[in-house]
């Protein structure tokens, strides 16, 4: 009976550690929350590619009027 209680006891704590949660101090006591996760969706990569490619293109443009190039 004791092995069942050591081998939930453990269980319990590998459920604990991989969940994502937080504790939080708050004036009315202290709150568990959930963290979420912030995915770098496609869309957002496309932007940012999109983005850096512009600011390559006026960079460049720039330098070569200015004779750098």
């Amino acid at each position: 009976m004791r092995a069942f209680s050591i081998v939930g006891l453990l269980f319990a704590a590998v459920v604990l550690a991989t969940v994502p949660v937080s504790p939080q101090v708050t004036p009315r006591g202290v709150e568990l929350s959930v963290d979420q996760a912030q995915a770098f969706t496609y869309r957002r990569a496309r932007v940012t590619a999109r983005r850096v490619d512009r600011r390559a293109y006026r960079h460049t443009r720039r330098a070569v009027r200015r004779g750098v190039y």
